[in-house]
Formats: structure tokens, C-alpha cells, sequence
């Protein structure tokens, strides 16, 4: 078996991304939704592969490291039929639509998103002229409810925003959804017209890498700060007949941090849903498995995966909440918003990463398993510990950042982090002193 497509920086399916510890492997959910019949082909795989675990990415896909080979045909049509890859794999490198995991639940949304999300990844799919997108071209829509994405809420570390951000608003004669183009351009458009706008937007995109002739294709902002956001939305309208509201000083209304954790009502009377929270957003084929499981037991159709490494799990009968959180604590998981690892992150560190110059992932683990014990959290603190300065795990700022680097102990080469409170250095420590530092920024 040779893979399907050309390598690319961005890992993928249908293409072979190696690291230390073997190939690495991404499945894109447009999303984030995933149903019962998908999570038992995805554990199965696991076990095939004789792999532990899979772990939810800061967009919401499902990343699995360490695969010994490259998947069969097979495997490629299984999951093609499933829903969990796409149908051109030309198309794979995209990054997956991106969406609030309440969408359709949500008491304070503006729309329910997920009929959008289903419209523009049934067009991407069709129209393979998008394939000349590069990776990092990513479009979210945000409903406008309690829990958002790109850049609403009160915490920056929550922060996932996309080349393409439209966010549901109430303007005066009903909803529209807003789209910023470079620092002065503001456009509002109807909800049913995001399509053709996103396709509009797209050929300008294209065409303009095709007049510069780029080796590189440029994010869109680079093309904005070239053209200007009034010149390009001028392109774009040529090739556009649905109408177009341009309005300055729109406010979006913020949401509150970790909102998606915990037990929460639904707009759907008598239901609630659950956000779990997961260790360094890693789930084991087992949980997976029992998740599914569980799913069924209670009736309950599919999970959610979040941008921020956790799953929230909807459509709970209020009276089952009880019994639901109690299977899910015997498999090691929780509900609960005071976990002092519920927003730990980690890149995975020198173990896979020739970038990486500590063992992040160990680290994290130990670190999570010391708080876990020594602090008490009213809620939970974000702490990055990345091996590199590439930030790959996650890209907007921490509340506490742990920078993996060498030090020199009595003419020793020793793992450390360089600590960060905020943007604040305070100074370089050996691993062994971490635990007792951030136990004390905790206290």
C-alpha cells in the first residue's frame, strides 16, 4: 500500500506523517461531531493497530500517533464510508470546519450552526479546484450561544480563531453572520448566503495566488495587509449576487471561560449535556469503547469533540445525569470544572518531536498527578508545557507556560522549563522544582 496523496506539512490521512515515534495520523471532523457506528470504527481500528490511545487536537479532530504502517485500502473505504474521511483525499489536507460543540443546544444561541457546517463541507467536498487551498485556510462559524469560538471568550488561552471567523449577530432587522476582512472591513451577511460567500471568497483567494505565481501560498491575512480589505471584498462581489451589509463598531458579546465543562441545561427542556474534561486530551481505546457503550445504554446518539482537548456528550435526560457522571468517574473521566488537569496541554514532547527538548507529555502527567493532590481548585488554571517554542499544542497564550529547554546543573545538561506567568519570566527551573513552583503560582 503507498498513500493516496502527496506529503504535506499538516498531518492527514492519506498521506504518511513521520515522527519519532512512528507515523502520525489526523482524522478531520468537520464539527467535531462524531456518532456511535464512527467511535466503534475508530476504537476498532485502535486494537487493530494494537494502539492505547487517541487524542482530541485544539480543532476539535481526533489525532492518532505511533500507527505502525500505512492504512490499507481497506481501512481508507471503511472510514470513507463512514463519514470519517474524506471522499477526495486531494481535499484531506484542509483543516476541518470548526463550530461550537453546543451548536443546537445551546439556550443563548443566535442560530443552530450545524446546518451550515453540513452545507459548506458538502460544497468543499464537491468542488475539487479547493484542493490548491493550503492547510492552514480553516473557516469556524460561531452561533452566538454561551459557548463560542475564535475570539469571544473572556479567557485568550479559549481563543480559536480561523482565516475565515463568522459570528451570529442581532442587528436591527434579524440575524446575520459577521465576517471581519482586514482592520476596517466589517461584513454581515444571511445566514443562508454563507456558502456563496465562502465560495466567493475562496476563487479570490485562489486567484490570487495564481496571478503572484507564490511558492508559498500565503495566509489570508498576508493577502489583506497587500490588497486591503475593502479592494479584496471588491473582487469577491464580482462573483457574488447575494447582497452584502457592511456596518462598522458591531460588538460581539463575550462568553464566559470554561463553559463547555461540567453538567449544563439545554434549550431542549428536561435534557442536559456533559463537558469531559480529558488528561492532556488523550482518551484510551478502552474509555473510547466504553464511551460508546455507554452511548448506547442511555439511548444516546453521538459525542462532540471540543477545540479545547475535551468532549462534551449531549441530549442527557436530567433524571440519568447522576448515573451517566458515576459510569464515566469508573472510567477515570469527569465532569467536574475544578479538575486540576481539565486544561493542562502538552505537546508530545521529545518522545515523537526532534524540535522538542523535554519530555512534556511525562512531565504534564506528573505535574497533573502532584496537583491533583496538593491544590485545590475552584476552577481550572490553563498550563502549556511545550518542548519547543513552535507552541504547536497550543497556539494562544497560557496562563502559565512551561518552555522546555537544557540547563546546566554542576556541569550537567538537565530538562527544564523556562516559566512563565503570563508573559512574566520567572526564570529557568529544573523539572524536579516544577511541581512545587506552580503549586505555589496555585496557592
Amino acid at each position: 500500500m503507498t498513500w493516496l496523496t502527496q506529503p504535506n506539512p499538516c498531518p492527514g490521512l492519506f498521506y504518511g506523517t513521520f515522527a519519532l515515534d512512528g507515523l502520525l495520523l489526523r482524522l478531520r471532523l468537520s464539527g467535531g461531531y462524531l456518532n456511535r457506528r464512527q467511535g466503534e470504527t475508530i476504537a476498532t481500528l485502535l486494537e487493530q493497530w494494537d494502539l492505547e490511545r487517541i487524542q482530541v487536537t485544539n480543532r476539535a479532530n481526533l489525532q492518532i500517533r505511533s500507527v505502525p504502517k500505512a492504512p490499507s485500502l481497506e481501512v481508507y473505504q471503511r472510514l470513507q464510508a463512514q463519514g470519517l474521511a474524506s471522499h477526495n483525499p486531494h481535499l484531506d489536507h484542509l483543516r476541518n470546519l470548526m463550530t461550537s460543540p453546543t451548536a443546537g443546544i445551546d439556550s443563548q444561541e443566535l442560530i443552530d450552526t450545524r446546518p451550515l457546517i453540513q452545507a459548506l463541507d458538502a460544497y468543499i467536498q464537491s468542488h475539487p479546484q479547493l484542493s490548491a487551498l493550503p492547510p492552514k485556510f480553516s473557516i469556524g462559524i460561531d452561533g452566538g450561544g454561551e459557548v463560542g469560538i475564535g475570539l469571544r471568550s473572556i479567557l485568550p488561552w479559549e481563543h480559536r480563531p480561523n482565516e475565515l471567523q463568522f459570528s451570529a449577530v442581532r442587528l436591527d432587522d434579524g440575524i446575520y453572520l459577521h465576517l471581519p476582512l482586514g482592520n476596517d472591513t466589517q461584513v454581515f451577511i444571511a445566514p443562508e448566503d454563507c456558502v456563496p460567500l465562502v465560495a466567493a471568497l475562496t476563487k479570490v483567494y485562489l486567484d490570487y495566488v495564481n496571478i503572484q505565481q507564490s511558492t508559498k501560498k500565503p495566509r489570508l491575512k498576508q493577502i489583506l495587509e497587500d490588497w486591503g480589505g475593502d479592494f479584496y471584498l471588491k473582487q469577491v462581489k464580482k462573483s457574488l449576487s447575494c447582497p452584502l451589509v457592511e456596518i462598522s463598531g458591531v460588538a460581539l458579546p463575550s462568553t464566559g471561560g470554561y463553559g463547555y465543562l461540567g453538567v449544563h441545561p439545554q434549550k431542549q427542556m428536561g435534557l442536559s449535556y456533559l463537558g469531559v474534561s480529558l488528561p492532556l486530551g488523550q482518551l484510551t481505546a478502552k474509555q473510547l469503547r466504553e464511551i460508546i457503550k455507554l452511548l448506547e445504554k442511555f439511548g444516546l446518539e453521538d459525542l462532540r469533540l471540543t477545540p479545547w482537548q475535551s468532549i462534551l456528550i449531549p441530549n442527557i435526560p436530567n433524571l440519568q445525569v447522576g448515573d451517566f457522571c458515576e459510569h464515566l468517574s469508573y472510567l477515570g473521566l469527569s465532569a467536574s470544572c475544578t479538575q486540576a488537569d481539565a486544561s493542562i496541554v502538552a505537546c508530545v514532547g521529545k518522545s515523537g518531536c526532534s524540535s522538542a527538548l523535554t519530555y512534556t507529555q511525562n512531565h504534564a502527567r506528573e505535574l497533573s498527578e502532584y496537583l491533583h493532590h496538593h491544590v485545590t481548585l475552584e476552577r481550572p488554571v490553563n498550563i502549556h508545557l511545550t518542548g519547543c517554542a513552535k507552541l504547536c499544542a497550543q497556539p494562544s497564550p497560557a496562563q502559565i507556560t512551561l518552555l522546555g529547554i537544557e540547563i546546566d546543573q554542576d556541569g550537567e545538561s538537565v530538562e527544564g522549563y523556562s516559566v512563565y506567568l503570563g508573559d512574566k519570566h520567572l526564570g529557568d527551573w529544573p523539572v524536579t522544582r516544577l511541581p512545587f513552583l506552580v503549586q505555589k503560582l496555585l496557592s
